[in-house]
């Protein structure tokens, strides 16, 4: 029975790793408030889920601020330019059933946006766990994102459903942004990771061939 009461028992672990999940959504939402803070948000939550959550690493909160802090002059422009795409070709779809009658031209002009859509939120989903990992200017994230969209497309489908799922459910229900951000984030991982393991060395933290450090 004492074990139960110990810290690093299972029903303590957990409950702190819930904990954890929840905080780290809250912090993320709250910093994301501001809309053009989205993308340094989103990348010092991934970079805390992982490191804090996944990995058990200590300081998962001091992570999120710091990385938070160290990526907004990259991850502001990024978030306005992606932002801005993205809301250009949800409103264009949205316009296309009201502007245009014919059956054919509907389904053509909307498999277009749809497919375009999904680049946008592909890419978006590469760009901001890449920006919490490696340093990178402005242009060579969008490219690195890119290259990583193509290289890794089944996994970026899978990114795209997780990434426009979770959005929707929190946007529909509200309350879920106090744990699906989160969570989004360290299911994210599972594919993300598996990629950046194919373009790291061995032991992370050495140079990369771009020169690039964990």
């Amino acid at each position: 029975m004492g074990n139960l009461f110990h810290p690093d028992a299972f029903l303590w672990r957990w409950c702190s790793r819930i904990l954890d999940v929840m905080v780290l959504s809250i912090l993320w939402f709250f910093c994301s408030l501001p809309a053009v803070t989205i993308g340094a948000a989103s990348a010092a939550l991934y970079d805390a889920a992982v490191h804090g959550i996944r990995r058990d690493e200590p300081g998962a909160y001091l992570r999120f601020f710091r990385t938070f802090r160290r990526e907004l002059k990259t991850g502001c422009p990024a978030t306005l330019l992606w932002g801005a795409v993205i809301s250009v070709l949800i409103w264009g779809g949205s316009l296309i059933g009201r502007t245009i009658q014919e059956p054919g031209p509907v389904l053509a002009a909307t498999a277009v946006f749809v497919a375009l859509l999904f680049f946008a939120l592909g890419v978006v989903s590469w760009m901001f766990p890449l920006l919490s990992r490696f340093e990178f200017s402005f242009g060579g994230l969008n490219r690195t994102a890119r290259q990583f969209f193509i290289v890794h497309l089944p996994s970026s489908l899978l990114l795209v459903l997780l990434l426009a799922g979770s959005a929707w459910v929190c946007v529909r229900f509200l309350f879920p942004v106090c744990f699906l951000p989160c969570a989004e984030a360290l299911a994210a991982s599972l594919p993300i990771e598996r990629a950046f393991q194919k373009h790291m060395p061995s032991k992370e933290g050495e140079p990369r061939s771009d020169g690039t450090h964990e």
